[in-house]
């Protein structure tokens, strides 16, 4: 592991090269402000930047967790958070990014088929589409809101798996 990476971990070094004095960083849920970011003051979040992105009116948080997973919030002019994705050593808390929509997925997701574990998870559901891949330390994926997507905007250029 590279020295800078184990500073990052520890919290030594601002991971995304803009650490806000003032703020503790934190996850937006599906579906919520991109502003509640700053306001969860999780202490298991380490770095949080935001910009903007191509697409006029659309903003990006990305977050780092204490596990080392990042995860980019992407969120409309509305300030709505429409996507995310993730990657990382460890599965993120689903249940927290999904907020809401939490229940939608772990309903059409089911019970995995017998000696699926490592399978990819491919959920397609009116109200949320998610996918997720990987295996021990490197996994990854990424959900949306159909319904929250603003017109126009090209989620494959976003990260996320339409």
């Amino acid at each position: 592991m590279p020295l800078i990476w184990t500073f990052v971990r520890r919290g030594l070094v601002p991971a995304c090269g803009l650490l806000l004095a003032g703020t503790a960083p934190a996850l937006a849920a599906l579906g919520g402000p991109l502003a509640g970011v700053s306001a969860d003051g999780s202490p298991s979040l380490s770095a949080r930047s935001q910009r903007a992105v191509s697409a006029p009116g659309l903003s990006r948080a990305t977050v780092i967790t204490a596990s080392g997973v990042t995860v980019h919030e992407y969120a409309g002019p509305d300030g709505v958070v429409f996507a995310l994705s993730w990657a990382g050593p460890t599965m993120p808390d689903l249940q927290r990014l999904y907020g809401s929509y939490f229940p939608s997925y772990a309903a059409a997701r089911g019970r995995p088929a017998p000696g699926a574990y490592r399978a990819p998870v491919r959920v397609r559901a009116p109200q949320l589409v998610a996918h997720a891949w990987g295996h021990m330390r490197d996994y990854a994926g990424s959900a949306y809101v159909p319904a929250l997507v603003p017109p126009g905007v090209d989620l494959a250029a976003l990260g996320v798996q339409p």
